[in-house]
């Protein structure tokens, strides 16, 4: 049957309840009794969801499926849109056979209603369909729409083979596209056409499946089809697309993609009814002018947030937003341009990208390096830390961490400062800290000053800025990562201890100091917790140590806090000492 070429294809249902095996053999299946399965046999003839070599007629394929619709004579409904799959088919048979599970029918005459394929969704015996805005270009079936012809014969029961005469009507209307031999002017495969009609063309449509000949009804129309195919298409091939019939009046405009290159956009004028049932044939030469396809993909080596993204952001070095994007299984995200490009727009620019997660938004920054123009080019990138600091912009500073707490300097020896003036980003405070030299590890610092009666301390301090990576009103369990060495001055009686915790208090804060007291104060910090064996001859330029602190509910006010202080005593003898932390590569992530 030539499917394509006309409007109605008489179609010879015999239907009955079956249970057949899955084995495909040279006759049909035998036909037995069984409650539940019941059996449509299409004749081969009336095949119609695969396009044939010829490129007019049809056979069935696998996964086609028909929706069934029975109407008692009491205007009840049995079967109110039910699926029956193929699930038997050969070459050598005459018929296909569809299969479907039903409920018991009773012994009386129906009127049945037949739509294919099986619809998007069911309202009562409104069937609604999405013809897609992007197609593959090759003939599919489902949006071949069809309703039959209402027809009325007996039940769907056991024992009883009944065979229904009806007519298919055919709800869409096909075009096809050739382009003929030697006129892909394009020079190459392409890979997508995107066409612009002057009029709406695909989108939902609803049929009602009693009335084959009632109008439809459209909606979520869109005027625009993206045919997109990873085989491509080159001269002398066919693309199908489906559309929603209707008027076409004015401008069609095309363009088409290839792996590095994008054509112009061409136009013509048409006039035209696109009927149901109906084919128009295009014949399409692509054009010849094209400029050239310029791309950046970007693509994620590895994810140091804790949490899956939803979505990125990215900048350019302009602050020009160039695309959301959407996290994909295939990890590529694709910045785009048709037309004439130059590079040295965008050569070694840094652009920004804000990552969007469930619990936090966080952002890193891409250097593009060297860009080619009209290729496509990869660019990697991480998804960054809820909170990170290495202090490579750190400068070196001495600090006040050499001052005890009771001498002339005593004011200083304990009060807080903001460190950004160093060269670290805006937040950080700290009281007795101090960089031994530009890039390396900061440092804090405890002092003791031992007299004859007992020992008074200094205790310093550093606080980084508060994890506003953390959306309002989150609470989440954070890790914190450190490495951290040490050194002393003074005799081995005297060691550095710290610990580390959190605090929610903004703005400078200042160490602090106790007075003739040999045990470790450490105040004004949460959940302390304490770091281990503190290094006494370590450097800046090498830690040897790590830890890892967990804050089970972190908002975005929390800050890490350290304090370090110097323990010890000399007993009668007037000494002091002082002994420090370095802090360097804190990472914070989310754990679940």
């Amino acid at each position: 049957m030539k499917i394509l070429q006309k409007l109605a294809s008489v179609i010879i249902v015999a239907a009955a309840a079956v249970a057949c095996s899955h084995e495909v053999e040279s006759v049909p299946p035998t036909i037995t009794n069984t409650p539940e399965e019941a059996c449509f046999a299409l004749p081969i003839d009336a095949s119609r969801t695969t396009i044939d070599p010829d490129g007019r007629s049809t056979r069935w394929s696998e996964g086609d499926n028909l929706a069934v619709w029975a109407k008692r004579s009491n205007d009840e409904y049995t079967l109110l849109g039910e699926k029956f799959m193929l699930r038997y088919f050969s070459t050598e048979w005459d018929k296909a056979y569809f299969v479907g599970n039903i409920p018991t029918m009773n012994e009386e005459e129906y009127t049945y209603y037949i739509s294919y394929p099986t619809p998007t969704t069911i309202n009562g015996t409104e069937a609604t369909y999405t013809v897609a805005s992007e197609q593959s270009g090759e003939y599919d079936g489902k949006y071949d729409i069809m309703v039959a012809e209402p027809t009325v014969n007996g039940s769907l029961t056991t024992g009883k083979r009944v065979e229904l005469n009806t007519i298919m009507r055919h709800q869409m209307h096909a075009i096809k596209i050739t382009i003929p031999e030697g006129r892909n002017l394009f020079g190459m495969k392409f890979y997508e056409l995107e066409v612009t009609f002057p009029q709406d063309v695909v989108g939902d449509i609803t049929l009602d499946v009693t009335n084959p000949e009632a109008v439809p009804t459209y909606t979520n129309t869109s005027n625009v089809i993206k045919v997109k195919n990873e085989k491509g298409f080159d001269a002398g091939d066919d693309i199908w697309v489906f559309v929603l019939p209707g008027t076409i009046d004015g401008d069609v405009s095309y363009k088409v993609r290839g792996e590095h290159r994008s054509s112009e956009v061409a136009s013509y004028p048409l006039t035209r009814t696109m009927q149901a049932g109906h084919v128009t044939p295009i014949r399409m030469a692509t054009p010849e002018i094209y400029p050239y396809y310029t791309a950046v993909i970007f693509s994620i080596s590895q994810n140091n947030l804790g949490e899956e993204f939803n979505f990125f952001d990215i900048y350019d070095t302009n602050n020009t937003h160039m695309g959301r994007f959407e996290r994909n299984a295939e990890n590529k995200y694709v910045v785009d341009y048709e037309g004439e490009f130059d590079a040295n727009i965008y050569d070694n620019t840094t652009w920004r990208v804000v990552f969007d997660s469930e619990n936090a938004i966080v952002e890193t920054q891409v250097n593009l390096g060297d860009i080619t123009s009209y290729t496509e080019q990869t660019r990697y990138m991480n998804v960054p830390y809820l909170f990170s600091e290495n202090f490579s912009t750190l400068a070196q500073y001495d600090g006040d961490y050499k001052s005890g707490p009771y001498t002339s300097t005593s004011a200083a020896s304990t009060a807080g400062r903001d460190l950004a003036q160093y060269g670290i980003a805006s937040g950080w405070t700290g009281a007795r800290t101090g960089c031994d030299a530009a890039g390396t590890a900061i440092l804090v610092s405890g002092r003791v000053d031992c007299v004859i009666a007992g020992a008074t301390r200094a205790y310093g301090r550093l606080d980084s800025p508060e994890l506003t990576g953390i959306k309002p009103n989150k609470s989440v369990k954070v890790k914190v990562t450190f490495d951290y060495g040490g050194s002393r001055s003074g005799t081995s009686t005297y060691y550095p201890v710290g610990r580390v915790g959190y605090t929610t208090s903004s703005g400078i804060l200042s160490g602090y100091a106790t007075q003739f007291n040999n045990n470790p104060t450490f105040t004004e910090i949460s959940d302390p917790v304490e770091v281990p064996s503190i290094p006494t001859s370590g450097s800046a330029s090498s830690l040897s140590k790590s830890m890892t602190y967990t804050i089970s509910e972190c908002s975005s006010s929390h800050r890490i806090s350290w304090h370090v202080g110097h323990m010890g005593y000399k007993s009668w003898k007037i000494d002091n000492g002082y002994g420090w932390m370095y802090i360097d590569n804190i990472k914070v992530q989310i754990t679940k």
